[in-house]
Formats: structure tokens, C-alpha cells, sequence
């Protein structure tokens, strides 16, 4: 029988960048096949499966460490180059038709990542290309995608307020990759504010997919990939999101402007974010951040419960059947049948703009009324079997409940500006 370890704890270690190769090959060597197992599959709970396969033979080439499990890992290595090699190619094309028409572009991201930070091509795992342009060049940027055989896959006008979007809803290129093109970082409605316009006094030229393009500046970048994880995505992107922060501040250490970001993250308001988000690198990654850093960023330091919160939502990848959104959450915790049948209706009549979207119409079209009757038919097959399991065996989704009271909790701290030393 092998001896229980933890296999979270023995990821973090693994994959801890700048831990001595020493340490790493001890560890894999203690493992059993059981254990290795073990290992893989919370890897690919986490997402971070495909580097683990170049990682550890790298570790294999000076040492007497063999790697069990090679044909497992190999695949989703393979698999997962083989996907980020036609998406690098279709962002091959992008760039240089957006090159050649005078478009400045940054890449968002994993496709910034993939060969700047990881430098493997099936290392990370990326769903689609993220590319920022700005606002002032987006009316001619989307005229070159479409011209280039680009397709909308909902709808979109410019003329439109858009400020609940942050990028074009996703286009489609010729070859089937999904691409957003981005003209800020956040949504214009969030509890934050994102100079746009300065952000392309900060960027910085690279090399995406062999084209000359642009990266965001190191600070803007690290502070983008914390909203990303730990507010946009609630922590729920599990080590990946982490490991993507982890790798940035180790690459860039020397170049890191630590009080110009501080300064930053108070000017786009995302102190509790960003605070959160490093100390969470910092305490399950190594990466030091200097302590200064975090005291600047909210005053008092963050509470150990709350960070051990935190760390629980972004690693514990826990598999529920229930569907909770904030609005299930907030149903379910009312004891006012009024109260509930109002955040019932509020999620049916939505704006007519997200009703636009969601089903690709324009928002003045005659079809919106009737959308409303699908809209409603989605609500109650999405999530009426959860309604009802929350209103008759409370005790069976209590766990999911309270993990998703939890989530949006800490999501809610982190939009708020009030009291930064609590």
C-alpha cells in the first residue's frame, strides 16, 4: 500500500518555478506508480497536465529518474501541441494581415504566454487567440477580419453603448479558431477603472507566432493575469491561473517595477485583487513578492481565514452536478417569496442588448419579444432541477451551496473599495 501524500502540496512543489532541480527529482523518485497516478490526475484537474510531460523529462535527462506513466502524459502533451500549433497558426495569419493594414495589436494571455513565458508549444493549454487593439483602430481592424474571411459568431455593432463587454463577442477564422479581439481589459460597468489608452504607453515588442507584435508592459501584464484568475473567473481557473502569474514574476524578476505597479493597481482600483492574488503566489508558488508590496496594497495585510478561503476555491476542484450562479445563491438565502420572484424575473428579462447577443439578433429586431419565451425555456432547463433540489433536499447540495456563497463572497470583497486595512 503507498503511503497517502498530498498530491496538491507535491504539484506546487513540482511546479514551483526556481525550486532546485535537486529537490525535484527527490520528490519524483519517492513517488510509487499510485502515487504518479494520483499526481496526473489532479494535474489535469488543475489544467497544468501538458507541462508536466517536457517538464519532468527535462529532470529525467540528468538523473537516474525514470518517468512512469508515458504514454498518459505524452498524449496530452501531444495532443495539446497540436492544437496550439493551428491556433498559432491561424494567429500567424492575424498578425500580419493587422500588421499590414497599420494595426497595432498585443497579444492577451496564452498567446502571449505559450512562447514567451512557457517557450513550449503544447506546454499550456489555450482555447482561443486574445488579442488587444485600440478602441480608435477597432471600426478598421474588424473591417480587415472580416475582409480576411473572419465571421461573427453573435451579434455586435459599434455604434452600440457596449460598455457590459470588454471585446468583440468571439469571431471565427477560416480555420475554426475562436478569436476576441479585445479594446480594453474589463468591462466599463465593473467596480474598477482601466486607463486603456495608457496601457499602449506601456507595451512592449515581442514575438508572437514568428510575427513582430506587441505584449502588455510587464506590470500591466502580471496585473491583468490577477483580474483574470482571481476576480473575471471567481478562482476557479485552478494551478493554471496561478502558475501563469507564478511564471511572469519569475521571468521578469529583475525588470519587475514593483511600486509602479502598486501604483497602478490603486489607479485601476484592484488593491484587494491584486493583493489577494500575490500573496496566493507567494504562500503556494515561492515566488517572493516583497513584503512592502502587500502592505501597500491593503494596509493590515489579508486575513488568514480569508486567504485559506481563497486557496480552498482555487485548488479543491471539486465536481458539483449543481449550477449556482450568484443569482441561484441569493434566491436561495431569501426568505421572501417576493424577494425570490424578483431575481426571477430579473434573470429573464435581461437587457435587450445581452438578449442580442446571446442569440444573435440585433436588439431592435422584431424577434426579441419571442427571445424572451426561449430565454425563460433555457432558465427553467438549466436550472430548474437545482431550484428544486435547493427547495426540498437542502442537506444534498449544501456543500455546492456554500462553496458558491463562499465564491461570491470573496468575489464581492474583492470589488470593494471601502475599508482596505479590514
Amino acid at each position: 500500500m503507498a503511503e497517502k501524500i498530498d498530491t496538491i502540496t507535491s504539484l506546487l512543489k513540482l511546479l514551483e518555478p526556481g525550486r532546485a532541480r535537486e529537490e525535484q527529482v527527490e520528490l519524483l523518485s519517492n513517488l510509487d506508480s499510485e502515487q504518479w497516478e494520483s499526481l496526473i490526475d489532479e494535474a489535469r484537474k488543475q489544467g497544468v497536465a501538458p507541462i508536466l510531460y517536457p517538464y519532468v523529462v527535462s529532470l529525467e535527462k540528468n538523473s537516474d529518474f525514470k518517468l512512469p506513466s508515458r504514454d498518459s502524459l505524452y498524449q496530452s502533451y501531444l495532443t495539446n501541441a497540436v492544437r496550439n500549433t493551428l491556433i498559432l497558426s491561424e494567429a500567424e495569419w492575424l498578425l500580419t494581415n493587422l500588421q499590414n493594414a497599420g494595426i497595432a495589436a498585443a497579444g492577451l494571455k496564452g498567446i502571449y504566454l505559450l512562447e514567451n513565458v512557457y517557450g513550449d508549444i503544447g506546454a499550456r493549454t489555450m482555447n482561443d487567440i486574445d488579442l488587444l487593439v485600440k478602441k480608435s483602430d477597432l471600426a478598421a481592424c474588424l473591417q480587415v477580419l472580416l475582409g480576411s474571411g473572419c465571421q461573427h459568431t453573435s451579434y455586435f455593432n459599434l455604434e452600440d453603448e457596449n460598455i457590459d463587454t470588454k471585446h468583440v463577442p468571439p469571431m471565427k477564422t477560416p480555420g475554426g479558431v475562436l478569436l476576441e479581439i479585445h479594446w480594453t481589459l474589463l468591462e466599463e460597468d465593473e467596480p474598477f477603472s482601466i486607463d486603456a489608452a495608457a496601457l499602449w504607453e506601456r507595451v512592449m515588442p515581442v514575438k508572437i507566432a514568428n510575427v513582430d507584435a506587441l505584449a502588455l508592459g510587464v506590470e500591466d501584464l502580471i496585473l491583468h493575469l490577477c483580474m483574470h484568475l482571481s476576480y473575471q473567473h471567481y478562482l476557479q481557473l485552478g494551478l493554471r491561473g496561478l502558475l501563469d502569474v507564478a511564471m511572469v514574476i519569475h521571468k521578469f524578476r529583475e525588470k519587475i517595477d514593483w511600486q509602479a505597479l502598486v501604483n497602478l493597481a490603486k489607479s485601476w482600483g484592484i488593491e484587494r485583487v491584486t493583493a489577494l492574488t500575490l500573496k496566493l503566489v507567494e504562500t503556494q508558488l515561492n515566488i517572493p513578492v516583497p513584503p512592502e508590496v502587500i502592505d501597500s496594497l491593503l494596509p493590515g495585510g489579508i486575513d488568514h481565514e480569508l486567504l485559506e478561503e481563497a486557496r480552498t476555491l482555487l485548488l479543491d476542484k471539486i465536481v458539483s452536478e449543481e449550477r449556482l450562479t450568484p443569482d441561484l445563491v441569493e434566491m436561495n438565502a431569501s426568505k421572501n417569496i417576493f424577494s425570490k420572484m424578483k431575481i426571477g424575473l430579473q434573470r429573464v428579462f435581461i437587457p435587450r442588448m445581452a438578449l442580442a447577443r446571446i442569440y444573435n439578433v440585433p436588439p431592435n429586431s422584431t424577434r426579441i419579444i419571442g427571445l424572451y419565451w426561449e430565454r425563460l425555456k433555457y432558465l427553467i432547463r438549466s436550472y430548474g432541477g437545482t431550484m428544486i433540489k435547493l427547495s426540498r433536499t437542502k442537506e444534498t447540495v449544501l456543500p455546492s451551496v456554500e462553496r458558491a456563497q463562499s465564491s461570491y463572497s470573496l468575489h464581492d470583497w474583492m470589488s470593494s473599495r471601502n475599508n482596505l486595512s479590514s
